[in-house]
């Protein structure tokens, strides 16, 4: 190694020196000392046997940041299906009416399957209802609808949609036709008018059956023709109390 040799030079040329200090005296020995001390190196590092030569150190670069490698990670769930962090309870609050609630009503023709929708205000009995209350209400009304409802040809309805902000409901209807003849019967004792198909119900009256002369009442009872609006009319009147 370099550090090797440059002390051997040393030594040889301190050899030397005494050498000349033999042969020449005084003065060769005071010369060769100054060139040995000249090439002798200043410090002698006596190294281990088998020691490597020291290698330059490499820049150590800097780790990055732990959370820049960190993966987010989910508490593994177990054979039960539930994580080692329990969830906190889901509270359900129900969707109800208020009064800023639009009101829409779908009036569909079922003879043509034409339909409108109208929108409205909300009637006040609705609000603060949820779903299922709601549709109860509905089932309800359809159980027993007012009598002018019956009058235009009601047939059923439909909630077709539910939300606070908007609550869709359907009414189905079969219109009342102009028709040449109709059909007088009686039903829970009360005079009903059907159209001629015998199906759809032109009008419901507050005639009541026993009221009625006896003989006409027979003509009720085995369902009661009557041939055209002014002859219906004049019937209505003279029985209406």
């Amino acid at each position: 190694m370099r550090r090797k040799k440059t002390t051997g030079r040393g030594i040889g040329l301190l050899s030397l020196g005494l050498l000349l200090c033999g042969l020449m005296g005084l003065g060769g020995g005071v010369l060769g000392a100054r060139l040995a001390q000249h090439y002798q190196p200043r410090q002698n590092v006596q190294e281990a046997p088998g020691e490597a030569e020291k290698q330059p150190e490499e820049p150590v670069t800097e780790a990055a940041p732990r959370w820049h490698n960190q993966v987010m990670e989910t508490p593994a769930e177990d054979a039960g299906g539930q994580g080692d962090i329990p969830s906190a309870p889901v509270i359900s609050i129900p969707e109800t009416i208020n009064a800023e609630t639009e009101y829409i009503l779908r009036e569909k023709d079922l003879l043509s399957g034409s339909a409108v929708e109208t929108s409205e205000e909300i009637p006040d009995m609705y609000i603060g209802m949820d779903r299922e209350q709601f549709v109860a209400a509905m089932e309800n009304y359809a159980a027993a609808p007012p009598l002018s409802e019956k009058e235009r040809g009601f047939v059923s309805l439909e909630v077709l949609s539910f939300a606070p902000s908007r609550v869709v409901v359907q009414m189905n209807y079969r219109y009342v036709q102009p028709s040449p003849n109709f059909y007088v019967v009686a039903i829970n004792d009360m005079i009903v008018v059907y159209l001629e198909d015998r199906q759809t119900v032109y009008q419901y009256t507050n005639i009541r059956l026993s009221q009625l002369p006896e003989k006409l009442q027979q003509e009720i009872i085995g369902v009661m023709h009557v041939s055209g609006e002014e002859r219906l009319y004049d019937f209505l009147e003279n029985y209406t109390s």
